[in-house]
């Protein structure tokens, strides 16, 4: 009775026991005449989803792949799981940054250029990246009632690498390598209050993410209003601000993390009373903005380069590994799983979703979230020897 209200159908009230079904359901109708490209515009005009500049980008190149491949006139109504096999097949074979690289040429096309110059092909995790943005969109048609179904779900290629071996920790060897390159030629100075780096983001910002697992861009965006004091502890505030461009990877990014005895001892702090004194805003004013306002990128060119140029540039670690290193140091030190979540901004479950149990209870202290951190060590001799400052 009530599905036949909701489709405008009549009904007959001493009918309704012998004619409804519960099975009976409005079979949802596509929009007709609404064209892939006319699709793709309105899912990214959506007001209810608020992207930044960056990945609305991302998804422009997922819509040009789609409808270079397919065209721009393709009906959505029209689309079938053959057609996202074929956006699959081509992406299997096209290089990175190929967009940048061929301009003027189809997607099509530069696949077949990249297969007869036997060039290397993008990751299987960048194909699962466009298959997903693509998947989601469909998704929202469906929701939208401008599409039936969703023939993008589950199409994807098999990734060789675990995900846990996608990006390794730096070893000891690389850590001494980085760590006695030219920014930390006068780390003993810097710790005695002799001297200051030349270049205060390239010397700190590798030693704040080793010693308290920041993310790169949480510690590059970083302004002097992200350091406070808590219970007599110097501590690390994690956190999204807007107006000042501030971002955060999920919501369990934003966090406390203590600041590590070897990052004081390393005169972290007289840098910080420093950019307040000359009323700086920026920790790391030397870092240029990107177009897209983000302070890392042009750090993450530098400090590519610096692996490469000191040696340490070894396959699957990059910047990210530092994260890996701490991480693995909170396992050596024997750190709860529950505190190293809440160190890192890590979600409480491997699926990525939070356990019903991490939402109950206010969270660790700062003193306990200090003593989980100060048993993160490394054996590097260059950082053994800031970690000897602290004993």
């Amino acid at each position: 009775m009530f599905e036949q209200v909701r489709i405008g159908e009549a009904f007959s009230v001493q009918s309704v026991g012998q004619n409804w079904s519960p099975s009976h359901k409005p079979k949802p109708q596509c929009v007709a005449g609404v064209t892939i490209e006319q699709a793709w515009d309105r899912y990214l005009a959506d007001p209810s989803s608020a992207r930044t500049q960056k990945t609305i980008m991302a998804y422009e190149t997922v819509k040009n792949l789609v409808v270079s491949i397919l065209g721009a006139d393709f009906l959505v109504a029209n689309i079938h799981r053959q057609d996202c096999r074929k956006v699959l097949t081509v992406l299997q074979r096209l290089p990175t940054n190929y967009g940048k690289r061929w301009k003027d040429m189809s997607a099509e096309a530069i696949a077949d250029l990249a297969t007869k110059q036997g060039l290397k092909p993008m990751s299987a995790a960048n194909c699962n990246g466009y298959m997903s943005r693509w998947s989601g969109m469909m998704n929202w048609l469906v929701k939208e009632e401008l599409a039936p179904r969703n023939p993008c779900v589950g199409l994807r290629v098999a990734d060789p690498i675990p995900a846990r071996e996608k990006r390794r920790p730096f070893s000891d060897q690389q850590l001494q390598r980085i760590f006695t390159g030219k920014p930390f030629a006068e780390i003993e100075s810097v710790c005695k209050g002799n001297a200051q780096p030349d270049c205060p983001a390239h010397f700190y910002v590798p030693l704040i993410a080793l010693f308290s697992g920041l993310r790169q861009n949480e510690i590059c965006q970083q302004t002097t209003d992200d350091i406070v004091q808590l219970g007599g502890i110097h501590c690390f505030v994690v956190k999204a601000d807007t107006a000042l461009g501030k971002r955060v990877k999920t919501s369990s990014s934003e966090r406390i993390v203590p600041i590590h005895p070897a990052l004081i001892s390393a005169q972290l702090l007289r840098h910080w009373r420093d950019c307040i004194r000359s009323g700086q805003t920026r920790l790391w004013a030397e870092l240029e903005l990107d177009r897209f306002g983000y302070a890392s990128a042009y750090f993450s060119k530098w400090f590519g380069r610096y692996l490469t140029k000191t040696g340490a540039k070894e396959d699957r670690t990059s910047f990210h590994s530092f994260r890996h290193c701490f991480r693995d140091s909170l396992r050596a030190g024997r750190v709860e799983r529950e505190l190293a979540f809440a160190l890192g901004g890590w979600s409480g479950g491997r699926s990525g979703n939070v356990a019903v149990g991490d939402i109950y209870g206010s969270g660790f202290g700062v003193e306990a979230l200090y003593n989980a951190v100060s048993k993160v060590r490394y054996e590097a001799p260059s950082l053994k020897r800031l970690l000897e400052r602290v004993d």
